[in-house]
């Protein structure tokens, strides 16, 4: 019984979801794992990394314990010898999609419908152009990655139930604009396996920023669309609102439950910023 309890791998999996603070996440990765981090991508834009893909790197590189990818999908795997932990970090879905025209202007990816908008086309074309075109893009998007593994029809309600079931069982729950509170409760739940996560990195490819400010961004976001753009917009991104507005709770919650959390904020806070300062 203790061989086989000392065979078992315990993984931290980060399921990068694209614009989501998630090369933050992955350089906190990096320094708390070092050697013993990867980045498992296909060269294929909107490939998926399979569940006997990712046991395969794995058995390559035995002392492998955390992995980062954009193209793992849920459900998190269920695989013999091992015990796979889940970070998924979720962002208002309007400061997200201003997020994805930001990052397309400065790093194009040729071939990819959104990213061709955005090269072309002001951030307002950009938006009409998803909405009328390419809706699915721009839809409940991270709903149907949680529910459903991957982005493709519009979800329905029963797809918010099925994302809110996961996103409750998520080892390591974020959202965006509630960044180190999420830092915090991950940390803090998660140190029995892991012991060494260090919390306390700049932000990396950020555009627009993490926390704060978000309320001014979307404003000035809705002010460069067509009114009747940008109403479509929400409407088509309600269920990911409802969903992050419940991983709020949720992280707060989470952030609630950490002896000595808000004196663990402060810590970190003034760590992140002498860093960023220096």
């Amino acid at each position: 019984m203790l061989k086989e309890a000392a065979a078992v791998r315990f993984v931290l999996l980060h399921y990068h979801f694209f614009k989501n603070a998630g090369s933050t996440i992955e350089e906190i990765l990096a320094n708390s794992f070092f050697e013993n981090y990867a980045r498992l991508d296909t060269e294929d834009f909107d490939g998926a990394v399979s569940q006997q893909e990712l046991v395969a790197f794995l058995n390559r590189y035995p002392r492998m314990k955390a992995v980062s990818s954009h193209q793992f999908r849920y459900p998190v795997p269920q695989e013999r010898g091992f015990i796979f932990f889940d970070v998924c970090f979720l962002r208002d879905p309007i400061d997200r999609i201003r997020s994805m025209y930001d990052y397309f202007r400065e790093k194009p990816v040729p071939g990819e419908p959104a990213s061709d908008l955005a090269r072309e086309q002001s951030i307002g074309g950009f938006i009409a152009g998803l909405v009328e075109h390419h809706a699915y893009r721009v839809s409940n998007a991270q709903v149907n990655l949680l529910a459903n593994g991957i982005v493709n029809d519009p979800p329905v309600e029963s797809d918010l139930i099925r994302a809110t079931e996961v996103m409750l069982k998520t080892s390591f729950l974020g959202v965006v604009d509630c960044f180190q509170e999420s830092l915090i409760a991950g940390q803090h739940f998660l140190r029995p396996v892991f012991p060494n996560l260090a919390l306390a990195q700049q932000p990396v490819n950020v555009s627009g920023g993490l926390e704060g400010a978000m309320n001014v961004r979307i404003e000035k976001f809705r002010r460069d669309c067509d009114a009747d753009v940008f109403a479509e917009l929400v409407r088509l991104n309600a269920l990911d609102s409802e969903l992050v507005n419940r991983a709020r709770a949720e992280v707060r919650r989470r952030f609630s439950l950490v002896p000595d959390g808000p004196v663990r904020l402060r810590q970190l806070q003034e760590t992140v910023t002498s860093r960023t300062s220096a």
